[in-house]
């Protein structure tokens, strides 16, 4: 509440700061009407512009350069914004892609980046190489580079961003092939949750086992889980594994704390060859859902969110209940 107050003065009155040490954002609306919600989000956390006005300036101070999100309906346009004199010209019409960002030197290198072929790429990031649009880069979007390239790009950069690069699949076009279906054997793997811990679902086999193919931005998942965790306490002779596509581990923690959600299975992150596990069972909907037999067979697939579902599938292939004769 008190940062939107004191959010919500600065429409009313600009403080003057110096350029260089502060951000100073210009937004110019251009069609809108005052009925229409217009929302940004950024560090300072998330605000509705004024539509009644064709230009609203604040003023903030950034520890580092950042992303911003523009909202308009269910559209969403990122900008890159730093302590500088920001202009930002937001079109109703035209809305995606419409959005022009001038004097902002993180959005140029960006805009620069995606302009660039390959290896104008790389000479582009080893110049910036400790700035933080080339560290947003490499994390989402190394497979862009050369492989040489992103191998020694990605080894002058911290060790937190390089994992997020190797384990954060929401970018990746993954591989096209044959997929395991129901009837196949599962393809075994190992894999690490946040903390360190080794699963290796080899060594599962004797139980049946749910593997839950899920997201931090996954909202069926989040909706899924509270009563997915009732149901699978209610079976004997059941594993089950959440494997997450991306590698926002601190933002999983936040949204599981905040909706109160513990879940009692291991949720992995790491893998070697993470893309080839996700290509292989063919993981192009969240979440997926595979019923694995106690032998390793493929017994169920399905992408429903809706819990029920699960104890369906149990229920069908005679999943011991606790406390059954």
């Amino acid at each position: 509440m008190r940062a939107h107050l004191i959010f919500t003065l600065l429409f009313v009155s600009f403080v003057s700061l110096n350029a260089q040490d502060s951000l100073r954002l210009t937004f110019k609306l251009d069609g809108f009407k005052d009925k229409d919600q217009i929302r940004i989000a950024f560090s300072e956390g998330q605000f509705n512009l004024p539509t009644d006005k064709p230009e609203i300036t604040i003023s903030r101070k950034l520890n580092s350069p950042e992303v911003m999100t523009v909202v308009y309906k269910s559209r969403i346009q990122s900008i890159w914004i730093d302590n500088n004199d920001i202009e930002v010209y937001i079109p109703k019409s035209g809305f995606v892609g419409g959005i022009i960002s001038k004097g902002s030197p993180s959005q140029i290198l960006w805009n620069s980046l995606l302009a660039a072929n390959k290896e104008e790429k790389a000479q582009i990031l080893e110049k910036n190489i400790d700035h933080k649009v080339t560290h947003n880069y490499l994390a989402s979007r190394s497979n862009l580079l050369l492989p040489k390239d992103a191998e020694r790009l990605l080894a002058k950069i911290p060790e937190s961003i390089q994992k997020t690069a190797k384990y954060n699949l929401n970018l990746l076009e993954l591989d096209k092939g044959a997929k395991l279906k129901e009837g196949d054997q599962m393809m075994d793997f190992v894999a690490n949750t946040i903390d360190g811990k080794k699963v290796n679902t080899d060594n599962l086999r004797g139980d049946f086992l749910i593997l839950d193919f899920a997201s931090t931005s996954c909202g069926w998942c989040w909706i899924a889980y509270p009563r997915m965790v009732e149901i699978v306490s209610e079976y004997d002779n059941l594993s089950v594994l959440t494997f997450n596509e991306d590698y926002n581990y601190k933002g999983w923690a936040s949204l599981a704390e905040k909706r109160e959600i513990n879940l009692p299975w291991p949720v992995l992150w790491e893998a070697e060859n993470k893309k080839e596990i996700f290509s292989k069972y063919g993981i192009n909907v969240l979440p997926t859902y595979l019923l694995i037999s106690p032998e390793g067979e493929i017994l169920e697939r399905w992408t429903s969110g809706k819990e029920e579902k699960i104890q369906k599938m149990l229920n069908k292939h005679n999943v011991t209940k606790r406390n059954s004769q």
